[in-house]
């Protein structure tokens, strides 16, 4: 059986789908010089030319249409049996990893959703922090804060913004003890407290705070009316709507980095992760 380099093959299909090298680059999670590199590899085994090069743009050739039309839906094809035969009698679960703030705040409702839609999939939730190993663990999607995935497919959820909270809405954010998250060596670019009065020019020496290991326990600590923290804005938004968390009067402070969604790359054609995504509200 004669088959092309099925790497350079993936490389071409996502290019011709999406127009570019970049975008296609983009997706698979490598450069644009790494994308046209395989789309060479694979017209030099072929020995036909699939794409015309003007400067930054490039455009299918005939025989390239031709070529891709074949292997768009051969690999369609292959994606969809493959997910078909590895479901069948044994409904495998869909295992989500998440952070404690995305797993307990702000994902129930989407999964609800999600299971609506797709009453078929078990779903299996985990909740722990970074450095996951998704294949060893056999995790189909990580939800989480910022981080560098290389190796795996990265799509942004949504970028938050901290903003105080209290569970009096009357508190003064000048004067009331502080309580804030130790959001680990994974994610130090989160900034705290003394940042936020730095930025926006509010007096207070104090910026010393209780500290919670997550953002769930920095909510149960203010819940307790231990004091103000600064809190991810649409993460703890169903406990701001409930009025179980209350917006503080204050300026917010924008994280620097979106919540994401990681997966393979080779499960990027899954329906189930697909409608996951769509769910999640992947932009």
């Amino acid at each position: 059986m004669k088959l092309p380099p099925l790497n350079a093959l993936r490389a071409f299909e996502c290019a011709a789908r999406t127009g570019s090298f970049s975008a296609a680059g983009a997706e698979l999670g490598v450069s644009s010089a790494a994308v046209s590199m395989q789309v060479k590899n694979l017209e030099d085994w072929l020995g036909l030319q699939l794409f015309t090069r003007r400067a930054n743009r490039v455009r299918l050739t005939d025989a390239g249409r031709d070529y891709f039309q074949k292997a768009a839906g051969a690999l369609a094809e292959i994606a969809g049996f493959t997910e078909a035969l590895t479901d069948r009698g044994t409904r495998r679960p869909l295992v989500i990893s998440a952070t404690p703030a995305l797993a307990q705040l702000w994902l129930p409702e989407r999964l609800k959703t999600f299971a609506e839609l797709r009453p078929d999939v078990p779903l299996r939730l985990r909740i722990e922090d970074d450095r996951i190993d998704l294949e060893a663990e056999g995790i189909d999607a990580r939800l989480t804060y910022g981080g560098e995935h290389p190796e795996h497919r990265t799509q942004a959820l949504f970028t938050d913004r901290l903003v105080p909270v209290g569970a009096d809405p009357r508190t003064d954010v000048s004067s009331a003890p502080l309580v804030e998250v130790a959001w680990g060596e994974t994610i130090a670019s989160v900034p705290g407290w003394r940042r936020y009065f730095t930025q926006h020019g509010i007096a207070r020496e104090d910026a010393a705070a209780a500290i919670g290991q997550s953002v769930p326990s920095v909510v149960a600590l203010v819940q307790a009316g231990l004091g103000i923290a600064l809190l991810p804005e649409q993460v703890v938004g169903r406990e701001i709507r409930a009025g179980r968390l209350h917006r503080l009067d204050g300026p917010a402070l924008e994280m620097p980095r979106p919540y994401v969604l990681v997966t393979a790359h080779y499960k990027s054609r899954s329906r189930r992760l697909r409608t996951l995504a769509e769910v999640l509200g992947v932009r």
